[in-house]
């Protein structure tokens, strides 16, 4: 009994220490943050947010071959407004890159990193404009309903397309005490090729790295 025992503890080792072998082969990041758009659409977009995600295979202990996903959103300005004559709007881009990064210093408490990516990029511009609408709201403890006028925005048009696009920047991260996560911070340079102006921009994210 002491014999099987012991040999099914050292089974469950064994498991134990490959899953976390495998794991470190993997890299995956999220993070959130603000952004800035360049060229002609800065004179167009207001400052945004964005939201990225990511995660791939380390080739060596340096290298991974990532794919990363990057959500940016920004607000039409004024002048915007009024060239297209609406009384609000917005733009979303999204793109999917296969993403390498390369890591100067893996092993230590603070990494500095470089990446450069390609792939697709999809904006969509969307005009909008306020408007009244009557909805009942119901309240579960009492059990009554009641009549409310909220303000919604109404889509007037939406416009989007697909086209490729490239990327590149780097940034530094800080290992938490001795665990694998890692806090960082970076800021890259998008390019999303298009019919007239290229759409340019640049997001400064925070996030989580492990």
């Amino acid at each position: 009994m002491r014999r099987f025992t012991c040999t099914w503890c050292c089974v469950l080792f064994l498991s134990t220490w490959a899953s976390a072998q495998s794991l470190q082969k993997f890299d995956f990041n999220i993070g959130g943050g603000i952004n800035t758009a360049t060229g002609d659409a800065g004179a167009h977009l207001t400052p945004g947010w964005n939201f990225n995600a990511g995660g791939g295979y380390k080739l060596t202990k340096h290298l991974a071959a990532n794919l990363d996903f990057n959500v940016n959103r920004w607000k039409l300005n004024a002048p915007a407004l009024r060239n297209f004559d609406v009384p609000a709007g917005h733009t979303t881009v999204w793109s999917l890159t296969v993403q390498p990064v390369y890591s100067f210093r893996p092993d230590k408490a603070v990494d500095f990193y470089t990446t450069a990516g390609f792939g697709l990029y999809h904006r969509n511009l969307v005009f909008t404009q306020p408007v009244l609408a009557n909805t009942v709201n119901c309240d579960p403890f009492f059990g009554f309903c009641f009549n409310q006028t909220v303000t919604i925005n109404e889509v007037l048009a939406e416009f989007g397309t697909y086209k490729p696009g490239f990327n590149f920047g780097g940034g530094f991260s800080f290992r938490l005490g001795e665990s694998p996560f890692k806090v960082y911070t970076e800021a890259r340079y998008h390019e999303m090729f298009a019919s007239g102006s290229n759409l340019t921009f640049v997001p400064i994210t925070v996030g989580l790295r492990w």
